[in-house]
């Protein structure tokens, strides 16, 4: 997420917490040294390399063979299919914000993880978005920075541990190296759920029920889109190409998935006995779409970015 000026640190403490727009956040928080120059530089180069790999590897063509995936039909699903996704992460959010104390309704729920799944998408590292909001309501809650940061945690790992689930459940029907990547899934999928349920204690069974089925419809969204991609660019449609893309672009590596998704179902293509060049250009053929499926998220920026000056006129 671009970070929006806001109230600074020293003024908050003075004045008290107060709810802020969606998008918001402040000028000088700890997202800043999360973020540092140097990491966000090294996220692009990480990104330009795993691409460099993929293109000498598996071919450039295959890369940039993605792009013929754009299309009215493809877009519009796209749209549709990220609202399917942001739309059940917006309902986690909203329980687990008020589990720990945040009040919001459904529509700034729904404001706030659009514009945290576009800054996710574009900025380094893939966590950005989720810092910013976690610093626009560090005050909100029964505990500063804890509250927030435990429902992003939850939100995020309910979602993940599924995915890398799935991962490994598809994997370990195929032979002897997809069986190693298996069992790596299989790890990462075990160590986010234990995550998640500590990020989650103390919530009802019930409404820890409904975070983990919103997660299944977020995965099941996104991984609709992938198969999307893979239609439109007219090769077969194989959903473990895109559990694998979606698994690896989870990782905080690189920008936006770029380079990971794309290495790792091209690595990934031979065990599975799959096509590695149509493997790739639907891995690029995905991160075109998603990242089109976000930008409702720039909309909600720019929307606030542009009421500002009037509110503080």
């Amino acid at each position: 997420m671009t970070q929006v000026p806001g109230t600074s640190a020293a003024a908050r403490t003075r004045t008290g917490s107060r709810a802020l727009p969606a998008g918001e956040a402040p000028t000088r928080t700890r997202t800043q040294s999360w973020g540092g120059p140097w990491m966000r530089v090294l996220a692009v180069i990480a990104s330009v390399v795993l691409l460099v790999i993929t293109a000498r590897l598996i071919g450039a063509q295959a890369l940039t063979a993605g792009f013929t995936a754009l299309g009215p039909v493809s877009i519009l699903a796209a749209v549709v299919l990220g609202f399917a996704a942001t739309g059940a992460q917006a309902l986690r959010w909203h329980l687990l914000a008020a589990a720990g104390g945040i009040r919001l309704g459904f529509s700034r729920a729904l404001a706030d993880c659009y514009a945290s799944s576009f800054a996710n998408m574009v900025l380094p590292g893939g966590l950005a978005g989720d810092a910013v909001r976690a610093a626009v309501y560090r005050d909100r809650g029964r505990r500063r920075w804890l509250s927030p940061l435990l429902a992003i945690g939850a939100e995020r790992l309910s979602a993940t541990t599924l995915l890398f689930a799935a991962a490994a459940v598809i994997l370990s029907l195929h032979t002897a190296p997809a069986l190693i990547a298996a069992a790596a899934a299989a790890t990462v999928s075990l160590g986010c759920a234990i995550a998640a349920f500590v990020c989650m204690r103390g919530m009802d069974t019930r409404r820890q029920l409904v975070v983990w089925a919103t997660s299944a419809l977020s995965v099941a969204a996104l991984v609709a889109l992938f198969l999307v991609a893979m239609s439109a660019l007219g090769d077969g449609i194989e959903a473990i190409v895109a559990i694998i893309g979606l698994a690896a672009m989870s990782l905080p590596v690189g920008v936006g998935g770029w380079g990971a998704r794309e290495l790792s179902v091209g690595l990934l293509a031979g065990p599975l006995a799959l096509h590695a060049e149509s493997a790739v250009s639907a891995a690029t053929a995905y991160g075109l779409l998603a990242t089109v499926s976000t930008l409702p998220g720039l909309a909600v920026l720019l929307w606030h970015w542009l009421r500002r000056p009037r509110q503080q006129g």
